[in-house]
């Protein structure tokens, strides 16, 4: 007679802690790889199995954070600081998505200061001194953002990624040599080669050598160029249908001075023009002499660069409320107001 055989007895059952561990690897794996749907089945399988278990909470904050799911991340990262307070991620999280999801930098700044007493990781420091110093810039305190960049001073800082961030800020808080030492090290990536040239001459026309900045805008207008077409696009009729749009928001006394000012739409600032300063990324320019009093302007148009508009918008309707925001803006230039006064008027 044949022997039965009953399998169980031979096979080790995976019991729930290993597939709990089995599935948060799968879970990780699969959030680095971009794959968020299968991810998120992973984190409902795991909390199934341990809603409470600190890797459990880790992944299903981190699915929150890349789905865009911002206050659902930070609750989970609240979850992961009262589990383990002396684990500084979930603040350094929680402070990024307060500050650039939620826009609340005293909040922010907050949450990330209380992380600095438990880091002790060099990448971790870099990670939340870039959001402390942008939460600080956020506030106008440019002096203590400076400060907050200067304890990187002896960090050796090789991502280009990182160090194009870095250069940003250190610009934003008036540290010159920072900004051109990290900006230099973004330009090691060929992907950011044209962002880190037009930084470069942001940070140049910063310290005054306008031939250097010069030098590097005609770069960056090149490699723009070469550039495929943007995704989002717009016929020139109807940027100037939006422009025109936007003018008729304008009180009736401004509209009238107006009428007699020319939009005009290229795809971006010619070459003559960034040979005379300009930057070649700008989204319009008031060509032309300001009002002053009741005289009337000299011959002056309202420029709006279709390409440069276009590269920024995720969408039709993003890229018709930049044009509304640069005509006004452009607007607000013809009659020699400043972004405050604009903002004041309601035109912001």
């Amino acid at each position: 007679m044949r022997a039965r055989w009953c399998k169980s007895r031979y096979v080790t059952r995976m019991t729930r802690q290993d597939r709990l561990a089995a599935d948060l690897d799968r879970g990780f794996d699969a959030l680095e790889a971009g794959k968020l749907d299968v991810a998120a089945a992973c984190v409902e399988r795991c909390q199934r199995i341990d809603r409470e278990n600190p890797g459990v909470i880790a992944l299903a904050a981190a699915v929150a954070d890349a789905n865009g799911d911002v206050e659902t991340a930070i609750a989970h990262y609240r979850s992961m600081i009262e589990l383990s307070p002396d684990d500084p991620m979930p603040r350094i999280c929680a402070a990024r998505l307060e500050l650039r999801d939620l826009a609340e930098p005293e909040r922010a700044l907050e949450t990330v200061d209380a992380a600095f007493d438990f880091i002790d990781d060099e990448a971790d420091l870099i990670e939340a001194i870039v959001v402390r110093a942008e939460a600080l810039l956020l506030l106008d305190r440019i002096d203590e953002a400076r400060a907050a960049l200067g304890e990187l001073a002896t960090s050796a800082i090789d991502e280009p990624e990182q160090a194009f961030d870095l250069a940003e800020l250190a610009l934003g808080a008036a540290d010159l040599d920072a900004a051109l030492r990290w900006c230099e090290v973004a330009r090691t990536s060929p992907k950011l080669e044209a962002d880190a040239l037009h930084l470069l001459g942001r940070i140049h026309e910063e310290r005054g050598d306008r031939a250097a900045a010069i030098a590097a805008w005609q770069q960056v207008r090149v490699h723009d160029a070469a550039q495929p077409a943007p995704t989002v696009t717009m016929a020139d009729d109807e940027i100037e249908r939006i422009a025109l749009e936007t003018l008729a928001e304008l009180p009736a006394d401004v509209r009238a001075k107006l009428e007699r000012v020319p939009i005009l739409i290229d795809d971006a600032p010619s070459e003559e023009l960034v040979a005379e300063g300009l930057d070649p990324r700008l989204l319009g320019l008031f060509s032309g002499a300001e009002l002053a009093d009741e005289l009337e302007p000299a011959i002056t148009n309202i420029h709006l660069f279709k390409r440069n508009l276009e590269r920024i918008a995720a969408d039709l309707d993003e890229l018709a409320e930049e044009i509304r925001i640069t005509v006004l803006h452009e607007t607000a230039h013809y009659f020699g107001l400043d972004d405050e006064d604009l903002e004041q008027l309601g035109l912001d």
